[in-house]
């Protein structure tokens, strides 16, 4: 780690926004915008944990990336309210992260295995099985991935081409820990998930489900995207992200699109604050 990002992750360390925003515009000295957003990313992954709020920082980055044309000339705005919400969301108890991979698992390394890892609640078992998978690991985690583990496989999928090979590890150990945390799936096709959450303006758990939908579904990473609607930075952690996040998979929706986000923003301005929770 370079000396100006060694700067910038100190105050995220030690939860100081105000010192954040110091080093980072120092750090803009000398680098991009988009080294910014990748140095506030990689952070994000590192502080991750299979809380509501730390998965959510997460997916806060990647979609700042997809809607960056939507926050003009904010976007510097937008990647620190993502550094700040990483920085709020890490667990106090956390230690630093570990980055070396674990060894691999011995023997077949097939789905089985990692089935009978969770089956057996054995956390270390199934990062050996990702040691030993992870430049194919992609196809078997789709295979049973469900709810935020979808969610986070959509992320960890999205980011990659940025991160750069070697974020995989903790990519996608991401996915595996969150296959261990009880969560529902929805079973609705994606039009009706819609139409609910915008039957119940934007409330965060039917929000989650089209979320979940929208990442089930095909691949759209590469598309072409529309013009974007617009887009403020603001307290990530009031509504778990949702705002941003709904923003960069809105054009995977073919349905009720301009609803959909008018519902999700008018939760953000009515509904219930989560930021206490962070």
């Amino acid at each position: 780690m370079d000396a100006s990002t060694a700067a910038l992750y100190e105050p995220l360390v030690e939860r100081d926004p105000a010192g954040f925003r110091a080093a980072a515009q120092a750090f803009l000295q000398a680098n991009s915008e988009d080294d910014l957003w990748i140095s506030v990313t990689r952070f994000a992954v590192l502080a991750y944990a299979p809380s509501q709020h730390g998965k959510r920082s997460v997916m806060a980055c990647r979609a700042a990336w997809d809607t960056r044309a939507a926050v003009a000339g904010r976007w510097v705005d937008m990647i620190a309210a993502c550094a700040e919400y990483a920085a709020a969301s890490r667990q106090p108890w956390s230690e630093p992260p570990i980055l070396d991979r674990p060894p691999a698992t011995d023997g077949d390394a097939d789905l089985d295995e990692l089935r009978a890892a969770i089956a057996a609640d054995d956390r270390l078992r199934a990062e050996r099985w990702l040691s030993a998978r992870l430049h194919d690991c992609e196809a078997d985690l789709r295979r049973i991935a469900r709810g935020d583990a979808l969610l986070m496989l959509d992320a960890a999928h999205a980011l990659l081409p940025r991160l750069g090979d070697h974020g995989r590890f903790a990519l996608f150990r991401m996915v595996v820990q969150e296959l261990f945390e009880p969560g529902d799936h929805p079973a609705e096709p994606l039009p009706v998930l819609v139409d609910r959450a915008i039957d119940e303006k934007g409330a965060v758990d039917a929000v989650r489900s089209v979320l979940i939908a929208i990442a089930a579904g095909p691949d759209a990473s590469q598309e072409q995207r529309g013009p974007e609607p617009p887009l403020a930075p603001y307290l990530l952690a009031r509504d778990y992200a949702q705002t941003l996040i709904a923003h960069s998979l809105a054009p995977r929706l073919a349905h009720r699109t301009d609803e959909f986000l008018a519902a999700v923003h008018g939760n953000l301005e009515h509904g219930e604050s989560y930021a206490d929770w962070a």
